[in-house]
Formats: structure tokens, sequence, C-alpha cells
């Protein structure tokens, strides 16, 4: 919730996989066995439902909302 303050404003959804613990990053190949947690992500996904766009940063990883909002923009999302 607090990363999702860091962007201020934004009127899209955003999805965090909390339980069933692991669902959505396994759908999307970023679960990580061995330590038991999710890979720490962003994936951009369409109106449609189709991924657009994905990086992972791992566990101990920062991504930064700004550019990820300019990526949003530059795929016309």
């Amino acid at each position: 919730m607090a990363w999702a303050k860091s962007f201020n404003g934004i009127d899209f959804p955003l999805l965090a996989d909390f339980h069933p613990k692991g669902a959505v990053c396994k759908a999307y190949g970023l679960w990580l066995d061995e330590p038991g947690i999710g890979d720490r992500a962003t994936v951009l996904i369409g109106k449609d439902g189709k991924v657009l766009w994905a990086e992972s940063v791992g566990p101990g990883g920062e991504r930064n909302p700004a550019d990820l909002l300019a990526k949003a923009c530059e795929l016309g999302q």
C-alpha cells in the first residue's frame, strides 16, 4: 500500500500477491521456490488482459515509480 501511494493519484489498479500466498507470482513465473517468496517484479497488463511488459529486479531490488508510469504511458495504457 505504501508503494502504491508513491504514485500520487494513479487511476489504474495495482495488485499485490498476498493470499493465497504466491498464487499470482506462480501464475506469472515469478515465484522463487527456495526462499519461498515472490520475486520483486512489475508486470504491466493491458486492458485486454495481455501482458504488455514485465521487469524483475530481484528480491532486494528497487523500482522507480516515475519510470514505471513513463513505461505505462509509452505503452498507451
